[in-house]
């Protein structure tokens, strides 16, 4: 049986990031999309996790944290992964943008508030 795409399991996380509590911070923001990231990717990716193989697995991987950015408001960190730009608000808020900085995903954060308030 073949393993699902990547947009079908980056579908996945969102579906799986809407189901949980918002966040409270970013930090509590980056810690649920890493760890549902990770959870799809090891069910549904088929790929071992091997972050020093990132460009050619084939596997999603959080952004680094040496990979962020200058952000775009106060209280936002902006980071660039492989096909993304992730947002992750101090209310823990996460938006999620192709790199044409359309949205792709946006949680708002236990205020009911997105990234840029």
């Amino acid at each position: 049986m073949p393993f699902p795409s990547k947009g079908d399991r980056l579908a996945e996380v969102f579906r799986r990031l809407e189901g949980m509590p918002a966040a409270r911070s970013s930090e509590e923001a980056w810690l649920n999309l890493e760890r549902t990231l990770d959870a799809v990717e090891n069910e549904l990716s088929g790929v071992p996790k091997n972050p020093t193989r990132w460009r050619s697995d084939g596997r999603m991987y959080m952004p680094q944290k040496d990979s962020e950015l200058k952000a775009p408001a106060k209280g936002v960190r902006k980071f660039r992964s492989r096909g993304h730009y992730v947002l992750f608000g101090s209310n823990g808020a996460i938006e999620i943008q192709d790199l044409q900085g359309r949205t792709v995903h946006d949680r708002k954060g236990a205020d009911g508030h997105g990234v840029l308030v």
